[in-house]
């Protein structure tokens, strides 16, 4: 038919069997592919399924659906490797990432107040939870402070706190300005005492007490004044006889006194002159009163500095002080009946009535409040500073150990009272619902201007061990309940025939063309062995 050279003929003859059977080769491997995917449905002839038909996998599909649920289940994703997984570093990081990332979002976020925040839906059982919640507070707080141990907890917090207090130094307590006013306040309080009408009855009072029993009991001036007042008294005589000697021989030296010892001297003659009876004209004829009186002046001016002289000697000096002392011992020894009768009414009230005018007079000078004043805070201010002195002290001097403790006790008790009371509990209420009212009307803002950065960490990898704990701890119960292999074989069941080819060849279809080729190569060998076997 063709007219071909004999040396195309001849190559023919030898190219035309391995070619042959390569063409074999790879056509009958291409089918025997699409024999797994095609056809999808069965093909009848007369009736009768022709044999291959459908596909190898549409017709397998069940069996290769269980059979990838148990690979994926039993072997792929078991509770093991989903652990192993969940503990896995990178996961770690990521799930510690991605917490930080949601915490921050919620942070950030500009938030109204707490009704705001709340759904809509659900507005109405905050609004009761709300009011439920601070009347459970309210109830709870009442029935703690009414029962014994809130008792026993305030009373042992009181008497802490009251024995600290008292432990202070009573320095620290009263500073030095409330000190001084107090002072001041004393001295104003003393004047106007001694300034009142019931000071002056008083001082009259006690001066007729005092005076009626020295009398009746005929007291001296030794039994009532101190010792040492009167030996105050002899000091001072003692000392102040010289100077009175001294001071008495100057008034001697004054013309003045001068002529009173003149006139008195002369009055002594007369007087002696006048005792002589019927003597006393002769004796007048021959001493004339002039003479007398002139003899006197000019012995005394004569004799002037001796008579000085002699009035401070220590010798005078010693007689003079043996003799007031024997005259003042006399006169204080000696019973003050004997100097003011008790039996003359009048006398005895006009004497209590000098002495207590005398002792007002004395307390009611402007200095006598001042000086009372200044010595009690002379006293008071040497405790505050040498620091040695504490409150407690200062009370038990005032009240008495016993009454200091009772106070306590009584302080105690009435303070537990006052917090149980009724209007405490009113208060209390009150308060909280101002709080509660205040809490849900204020605006929440950021979140993260409350939160520190800190706190925020701590926070995120608090949460990223729970949640991987948790995770680590329910992941195989979830995964034992999901029944995975279960799923797996239900979705490839459900999977459109198309699909599953397309799933399939986008994963073996490198393969597939491999194998195309390996057997057009394989057809090709085959090809060239029948050659050697012909020729």
């Amino acid at each position: 038919m063709f007219n071909l050279p004999p040396e195309i003929i001849s190559l023919a003859k030898y190219a035309a069997p391995p070619i042959l059977g390569a063409f074999i080769g790879y056509l009958t491997n291409h089918v025997a592919i699409k024999m797994l995917f095609r056809p999808l449905k069965p093909w009848k002839i007369g009736g009768i399924r022709v044999p291959m038909t459908p596909g190898v996998i549409p017709s397998k599909r069940v069996d290769l659906a269980k059979n990838m649920g148990e690979v994926v289940g039993d072997h792929l994703l078991t509770s093991k490797e989903i652990g192993k997984g969940l503990q896995n570093e990178a996961f770690q990081l990521h799930l510690l990432q991605l917490i930080k990332d949601k915490i921050e979002g919620i942070l950030q976020q500009d938030l109204g107040t707490l009704a705001s925040i709340v759904p809509a839906k659900f507005r109405v059982y905050f609004d009761i939870g709300s009011k439920t919640l601070i009347y459970q507070i309210k109830d709870k707080l009442r029935g703690f402070i009414n029962s014994d141990e809130f008792v026993e907890i305030a009373e042992n917090s009181i008497e802490r706190r009251i024995e600290q207090y008292l432990a202070s130094e009573i320095g620290t307590i009263v500073s030095g300005s409330q000190r001084e006013m107090a002072y001041g306040f004393i001295e104003k309080n003393i004047a106007r005492m001694f300034m009142s009408e019931a000071m002056e009855q008083w001082a009259e009072d006690f001066v007729h007490q005092q005076v009626y029993s020295i009398l009746h009991q005929e007291k001296s001036l030794t039994d009532i004044l101190p010792g040492s007042l009167l030996l105050m008294l002899q000091d001072t005589i003692e000392r102040q006889t010289p100077a009175l000697l001294s001071r008495l021989a100057t008034i001697v030296s004054e013309p003045e006194v001068r002529d009173s010892i003149v006139k008195g001297g002369c009055a002594g003659v007369e007087s002696f002159i006048g005792s002589m009876g019927s003597m006393a004209d002769m004796v007048r004829g021959f001493v004339r009163m002039e003479t007398v009186e002139g003899k006197i002046r000019e012995y005394l001016i004569e004799k002037d500095d001796d008579i000085v002289a002699w009035l401070k000697s220590e010798e005078v000096q010693a007689k003079v002080v043996h003799i007031l002392r024997e005259r003042s011992g006399e006169f204080l020894r000696k019973p003050i009946v004997h100097f003011i009768k008790a039996d003359d009414q009048r006398v005895v009230e006009e004497f209590c009535d000098r002495c207590a005018q005398q002792m007002m007079l004395v307390l009611r000078g402007k200095d006598i409040s001042v000086l009372l004043t200044s010595m009690i805070k002379s006293n008071l201010e040497d405790h505050f500073e040498s620091g040695s002195t504490s409150l407690h002290q200062v009370c038990e001097m005032l009240l008495g150990k016993e009454s200091l403790s009772g106070k306590k006790t009584w302080l105690k008790q009435e303070l537990c009272s006052i917090l149980q009371s009724p209007e405490t509990f009113n208060t209390i209420e009150s308060l909280i619902d101002s709080m509660a009212v205040a809490l849900l009307q204020k605006k929440i803002g950021k979140m993260a201007h409350i939160i520190p950065v800190g706190v925020r960490e701590g926070m995120a990898r608090s949460l990223q061990k729970t949640t991987s704990a948790m995770l680590a701890a329910e992941v195989p119960g979830l995964v034992q309940s999901l029944n995975i292999k279960n799923i797996v074989t239900e979705k490839v069941n459900s999977l459109d025939i198309l699909k599953l080819e397309g799933l399939l060849l986008s994963i073996m279809q490198e393969q597939f063309k491999y194998i195309n080729l390996f057997g057009a190569l394989l057809g090709f060998i085959i090809g060239c062995g029948n050659l050697l076997i012909l020729f």
